[in-house]
């Protein structure tokens, strides 16, 4: 999880650590793709405004790195112009997703995502 918003970071914690999740932090672009490269986790709920590059910048480098291409992103972010969604779909995210989203609602997608019932590579953007 990449957010620089503690309270944000430690609602989500809370409800996938309840689910049984393994959950990792980052506060910024840079600590994302050192946890990204080290740890190769299955799915990162990122959000876009952050310190330094951008979350649409580092879903790309996931997307685009042969080692991290297969990870599930999910963009969760207030911003919510067409362009923004448009960008998270260039960029390949998985998921966009925008705030305020219910905890609750957000484990219910990871759960599909990793389960691969909604998951699907032809239409790789969901909302």
């Amino acid at each position: 999880m990449v957010d620089d918003e503690p309270g944000i970071r430690k609602i989500l914690r809370l409800f996938l650590e309840l689910e049984g999740f393994s959950v990792l932090e980052a506060i910024t672009a840079n600590q994302a793709i050192s946890v990204i490269s080290k740890e190769k986790p299955q799915l990162v709920i990122l959000d876009v405004i952050l310190c330094g590059q951008t979350g649409f910048d580092v879903c790309e480098w996931i997307k685009n790195n042969p080692e991290t291409k297969d990870i599930i992103v999910f963009l969760f972010t207030a911003l919510n112009q067409d362009h923004d969604y448009h960008e998270g779909q260039r960029v390949g995210c998985d998921l966009y997703l925008t705030k305020p989203q219910n905890p609750k609602d957000i484990v219910e997608k990871v759960n599909q995502f990793l389960n691969n019932k909604y998951y699907n590579q032809t239409n790789p953007i969901n909302q």
